[in-house]
C-alpha cells in the first residue's frame, strides 16, 4: 500500500498545468517563465528502459500514417513502444506531440523555448544555485546597485539523469527508422509553423550541429540574478541559444553523454 501511495504521488502529484495545443495560430511569443524560489531538487527514480523487441520497428512500420490532426494516438503508441508506456506518459506531452516537437526543436536555436510548445515535461524541482561569496567582479544594475551573484550547484544536475538515460536506452537504428517513417507528419507540422520553403529535416540537422558546438564550461559557472531568472555572468554564455543553455544547465557529464 505504501509503495502504491508513493507511485500515485509521483505520477499524479504536482504536475504542470496542461499546455494548449500547437497550431498555425498558436502564439509563440510568451513571456519568459518565472524561476521559482530555490528548493532542493528531489532525487529522481531510476529510468527503467523498455524491453526491446526485434520486430518493434516492423510492427510500427506496418501502421498507416494518420493525418497530422489525428496523430496523437499513433504517436503515443509509437513512443510507448520505444521508451515504454510509463515513460511516454511521464515525460512526453499527450497532445499534438509532433507539432510540439517541431516547434520545440525550431525554438532550441532561438533565445528561449516557450512553455506552451514544449514537447516534454521539464525536470522536477528548480534550478539549483548557491550564493557566490567571492565573485571575480561585481556586477551592477542601471542604478549602480550590486546584482546578487551565484554559482551553479552540481546537485541540480541529477534532475536531468533520467532524460539522459532514456535517451541512451533507445535503440538508435529503430528510432531513426521511426523518424523516417513519420517524417511526412513532421514536414506537415513544419509547414503549419509558417515555413513555406525548406524542410524540417534540414532545420533538425542545423539544431543538432549547434548543440554539438556548445562550449565546454568549467564548473561551477558564475551566475547573476537581476530579476526572476538566473543569467550567466559571462556575456558569451548568456548569448548562447536556448538549446545550448539547456546542455550547460544539465552539467558537463550529462551534456557530454547527450552529445
Amino acid at each position: 500500500i505504501l509503495l502504491l501511495g508513493v507511485f500515485a504521488w509521483y505520477f499524479y502529484g504536482e504536475k504542470p498545468e496542461p499546455q494548449p495545443s500547437v497550431s498555425k495560430t498558436t502564439e509563440l511569443a510568451v513571456p519568459p517563465p518565472v524561476e521559482p524560489e530555490d528548493q532542493p531538487a528531489p532525487e529522481p527514480p531510476a529510468f527503467q528502459p523498455v524491453e526491446r523487441k526485434a520486430v518493434i520497428d516492423q510492427e510500427l512500420a506496418e501502421l498507416p500514417l494518420p493525418p497530422l490532426a489525428e496523430s496523437d494516438e499513433h504517436v503515443s503508441q509509437t513512443m510507448g513502444a520505444v521508451v515504454g508506456e510509463a515513460a511516454a506518459m511521464q515525460y512526453f506531452s499527450t497532445e499534438d506531440l509532433v507539432a510540439r516537437t517541431v516547434a520545440t526543436i525550431d525554438a532550441l536555436g532561438s533565445r528561449q523555448v516557450p512553455g506552451n510548445i514544449q514537447a516534454m515535461q521539464g525536470p522536477a524541482g528548480s534550478f539549483a544555485a548557491v550564493e557566490n561569496p567571492n565573485p571575480r567582479e561585481w556586477v551592477t544594475n542601471e542604478a549602480g546597485d550590486p546584482i546578487p551573484q551565484y554559482l551553479s550547484d552540481p546537485s541540480g544536475y541529477r534532475r536531468y539523469v533520467n532524460y539522459v538515460e532514456m535517451f541512451e536506452a533507445v535503440d538508435t537504428a529503430t528510432f531513426i527508422g521511426l523518424y523516417e517513417r513519420n517524417q511526412p507528419l513532421f514536414q506537415e507540422a513544419w509547414r503549419q509553423l509558417g515555413y513555406a520553403n525548406g524542410d524540417f529535416n534540414t532545420r533538425l540537422i542545423e539544431v543538432i550541429d549547434e548543440l554539438l558546438a556548445t562550449p565546454d564550461v568549467e564548473e561551477p559557472y558564475e551566475l547573476k540574478k537581476p530579476e526572476a531568472v538566473y543569467q550567466f555572468v559571462d556575456e558569451d554564455l548568456e548569448s548562447l541559444s536556448a538549446g545550448q543553455k539547456i546542455l550547460l544547465r544539465m552539467g558537463s557529464e550529462n551534456a557530454a553523454r547527450v552529445k
